[in-house]
């Protein structure tokens, strides 16, 4: 070690002796035991060191400054907590009140359940079916009526509904059957508007064990509208329960 390194060390040391090391301190110790003038240097720092320690400890402490001290460190903390405790209570106000509002403003905006407009719709329904039926259709922006090589009957629209297919809804009439002798028997149109939601390109009848499905592309004033119609029975007579020729009600 060399007398630069060995001041650096020497400065060090009073203040943090136990941070230089085994290594550091063997090598200092070594190079004061052979340079006078660091020892002396060495022997210099360590009377000032002393000299200040003894200063230090013989400065009088007034009576009750300890007493002071941990006073205005519990004021602090103490008002410290009081802000906090405010800010606490603040928030939770604050939350507490807007909660409240947006529950009003949810009680305020939720629509409510009106039995007489319940009753009077469904008497709407009863009392004239097609007409109903048809301003129905017009809501949904649909042709007023339905194609006519079914003949189906109005008057026996039970639903009108919305029916989920692949994620969209689609319009659906529900008809019953107008033969008591078979009172399980429906049918249901679905009203597919070629809006492109859906590829229509190669929709076809089909038909099952209980169940047969009729397509027809809606075209003049149907344009723009592909029919399906599912009905209990097979293609032939499957219809007749639900025609207007066969119930004698007008178109």
């Amino acid at each position: 070690m060399d007398c630069r390194d060995a001041q650096f060390y020497l400065r060090l040391r009073g203040h943090a002796t136990d941070e230089l090391g085994p290594d550091v301190t063997g090598s200092l110790d070594d190079h004061l035991a052979t340079c006078p003038a660091c020892a002396a240097d060495g022997r210099a720092i360590a009377v000032f060191d002393r000299a200040i320690a003894r200063a230090m400890i013989a400065v009088p402490v007034p009576s009750g400054l300890r007493s002071q001290l941990v006073a205005r460190v519990a004021e602090k903390q103490g008002a410290d907590l009081r802000r906090k405790a405010y800010r606490a209570v603040a928030a939770l106000a604050a939350s507490v009140l807007f909660v409240g509002i947006a529950f009003g403003i949810f009680t305020k905006t939720r629509p409510k359940v009106d039995t007489d407009a319940l009753v009077q719709r469904a008497d709407e329904q009863l009392s004239d079916p097609e007409r109903s039926t048809r301003e129905w259709l017009i809501s949904k922006k649909l042709p007023d009526r339905l194609p006519d090589e079914w003949e189906l009957d109005l008057s026996l629209v039970m639903h009108r509904v919305k029916e989920e297919i692949h994620g969209e809804d689609v319009p659906v009439l529900v008809f019953r059957s107008s033969d008591p002798r078979d009172p399980t028997a429906f049918a249901k149109v679905y009203l597919f508007p070629n809006n492109g939601r859906f590829d229509l390109k190669n929709i076809q009848d089909a038909q099952a064990s209980l169940t047969t499905a009729r397509v027809v592309v809606g075209q003049g004033d149907l344009r723009g509208v592909t029919y399906v119609i599912v009905h209990t029975g097979g293609p032939l007579d499957g219809l007749k329960q639900f025609r207007r020729s066969l119930n004698g009600s007008r178109a």
